[in-house]
């Protein structure tokens, strides 16, 4: 290991743990109806498997994030991830599903650290350089464990007999990178511990609230991501219902359409050069939204072209918003990203709330037509961001 350099160890290690962590959170997603019939609990319970650890994931950034400021990156990292995967281990065992859920949501939260410190952790120990691909990178390790962990997860489940099975697949092979990682992992050099400060943290939080556009952002991406990660989960459950009846191996397959979300990222990058981010944002939303109305007819084709576009258009809208957010303020850089990702994982973890309803009463068109509203209230922020950014600009010079 020590014959491998120093910010490659670095790199490494933070793209496992990214592999390790999404591995954990999104290896359930397919197996959705399994859950069903094994708890024998409705849609809404089901997907709640999803919801709590997106939630404390949310909450997680937040906490972990400042404390590392004083703490150090490198502790956090390997403590949060390893009682992740004691978690991880300890879920097949459990056969109540309120308790079941509050471990995903402890997982998530525990878990949360790498999305919380992995940037920090690289842009503190890499040349300028080598960070725009280092980070490349660890969003790439985002997107391959995500759907590594939902094919291995399906398939496991079918063929080991029952989720849990697929849980102690998932758990070792997460702990097998984990040791490597632990292994791996080098002390920091250029860490300076800061005192940590409540008040000032919160205060960063009250400003960056009371900014208009800022706000609609916030909002936006939680509209955005809610609409994309339950429209998913719902359609899980959907295919393993007549008339498709699905089997959970297949199923998962469907979690190869997120390859479509790796090209756009990419995409965003030089489409911001010629055009305005926000203009970015209301086309990917844009590209949902026909998608949306594509997935209305119902059958397979549809359905996957459907969800080839629906992840083109988010990570589009991600990378564009993300990068509005960073441009947006000058002071609390950290605080800014971390109320993104809190609105991010709260928009998918409580979205489901909203669409249950929907599902209950008219099926997957009701989830369609729910996912459309949302949707077109990103489109209303968008221009109402717009307005705001003219209104400000206008009376700027106006003083002036």
């Amino acid at each position: 290991m020590k014959k491998i350099p120093y910010p490659s160890r670095f790199i490494i290690s933070v793209c496992l743990c990214s592999i390790v962590t999404f591995s954990n959170i999104y290896w359930l997603q397919p197996l959705l109806p399994v859950l069903q019939q094994e708890f024998q609990i409705s849609s809404l319970s089901a997907n709640l498997a999803m919801s709590a650890p997106l939630l404390g994931m949310g909450l997680g950034l937040l906490i972990f994030a400042s404390w590392s400021d004083s703490v150090g990156r490198c502790k956090i990292l390997l403590g949060g991830t390893a009682i992740g995967l004691v978690i991880s281990l300890a879920l097949p065992l459990i056969h109540n599903y309120p308790l079941f859920l509050s471990f995903r949501f402890l997982q998530g939260m525990f878990l949360s650290v790498c999305p919380a410190l992995a940037v920090p952790l690289l842009g503190e120990e890499l040349r300028k350089s080598w960070l725009p691909s280092a980070v490349g990178y660890y969003v790439a390790s985002n997107t391959i464990g995500g759907i590594s962990s939902r094919l291995l997860g399906g398939i496991s489940s079918e063929y080991l007999n029952g989720w849990a099975n697929a849980g102690y697949v998932i758990a070792g092979i997460s702990l097998i990178l984990f040791v490597i990682i632990y292994l791996l992992l080098p002390p920091q050099k250029h860490f300076k511990a800061q005192p940590f400060k409540l008040k000032h943290c919160i205060k960063a939080y009250g400003q960056h609230m009371k900014k208009p556009q800022l706000v609609m952002l916030y909002l936006l991406i939680g509209l955005a991501f809610g609409t994309f990660v339950n429209l998913s989960s719902y359609l899980m459950i959907v295919l393993g219902d007549f008339p498709y009846n699905l089997p959970s191996d297949i199923r998962s397959l469907m979690f190869l359409t997120l390859l479509g979300g790796t090209t756009s990222s990419l995409l965003a990058g030089k489409f911001a050069k010629k055009h305005s981010q926000i203009s970015g944002v209301v086309m990917g939303i844009s590209i949902m939204l026909v998608a949306n109305f594509i997935m209305s007819w119902s059958n397979m084709y549809t359905m996957i072209v459907g969800m080839i576009m629906v992840s083109i258009g988010f990570f589009f809208v991600h990378a564009q918003a993300s990068t509005l957010i960073g441009k947006s303020v000058t002071k609390a850089k950290g605080s800014a990203q971390g109320l993104y990702s809190l609105f991010y994982y709260s928009g998918a973890s409580l979205g489901v709330f909203y669409l249950e309803p929907f599902y209950q009463y008219w099926g997957w068109q009701g989830i369609l037509g729910a996912t459309r509203v949302a949707l077109g209230a990103c489109i209303l922020l968008t221009v109402l961001y717009q307005w705001v950014g003219s209104y400000s600009n206008h009376r700027s010079h106006a003083l002036s």
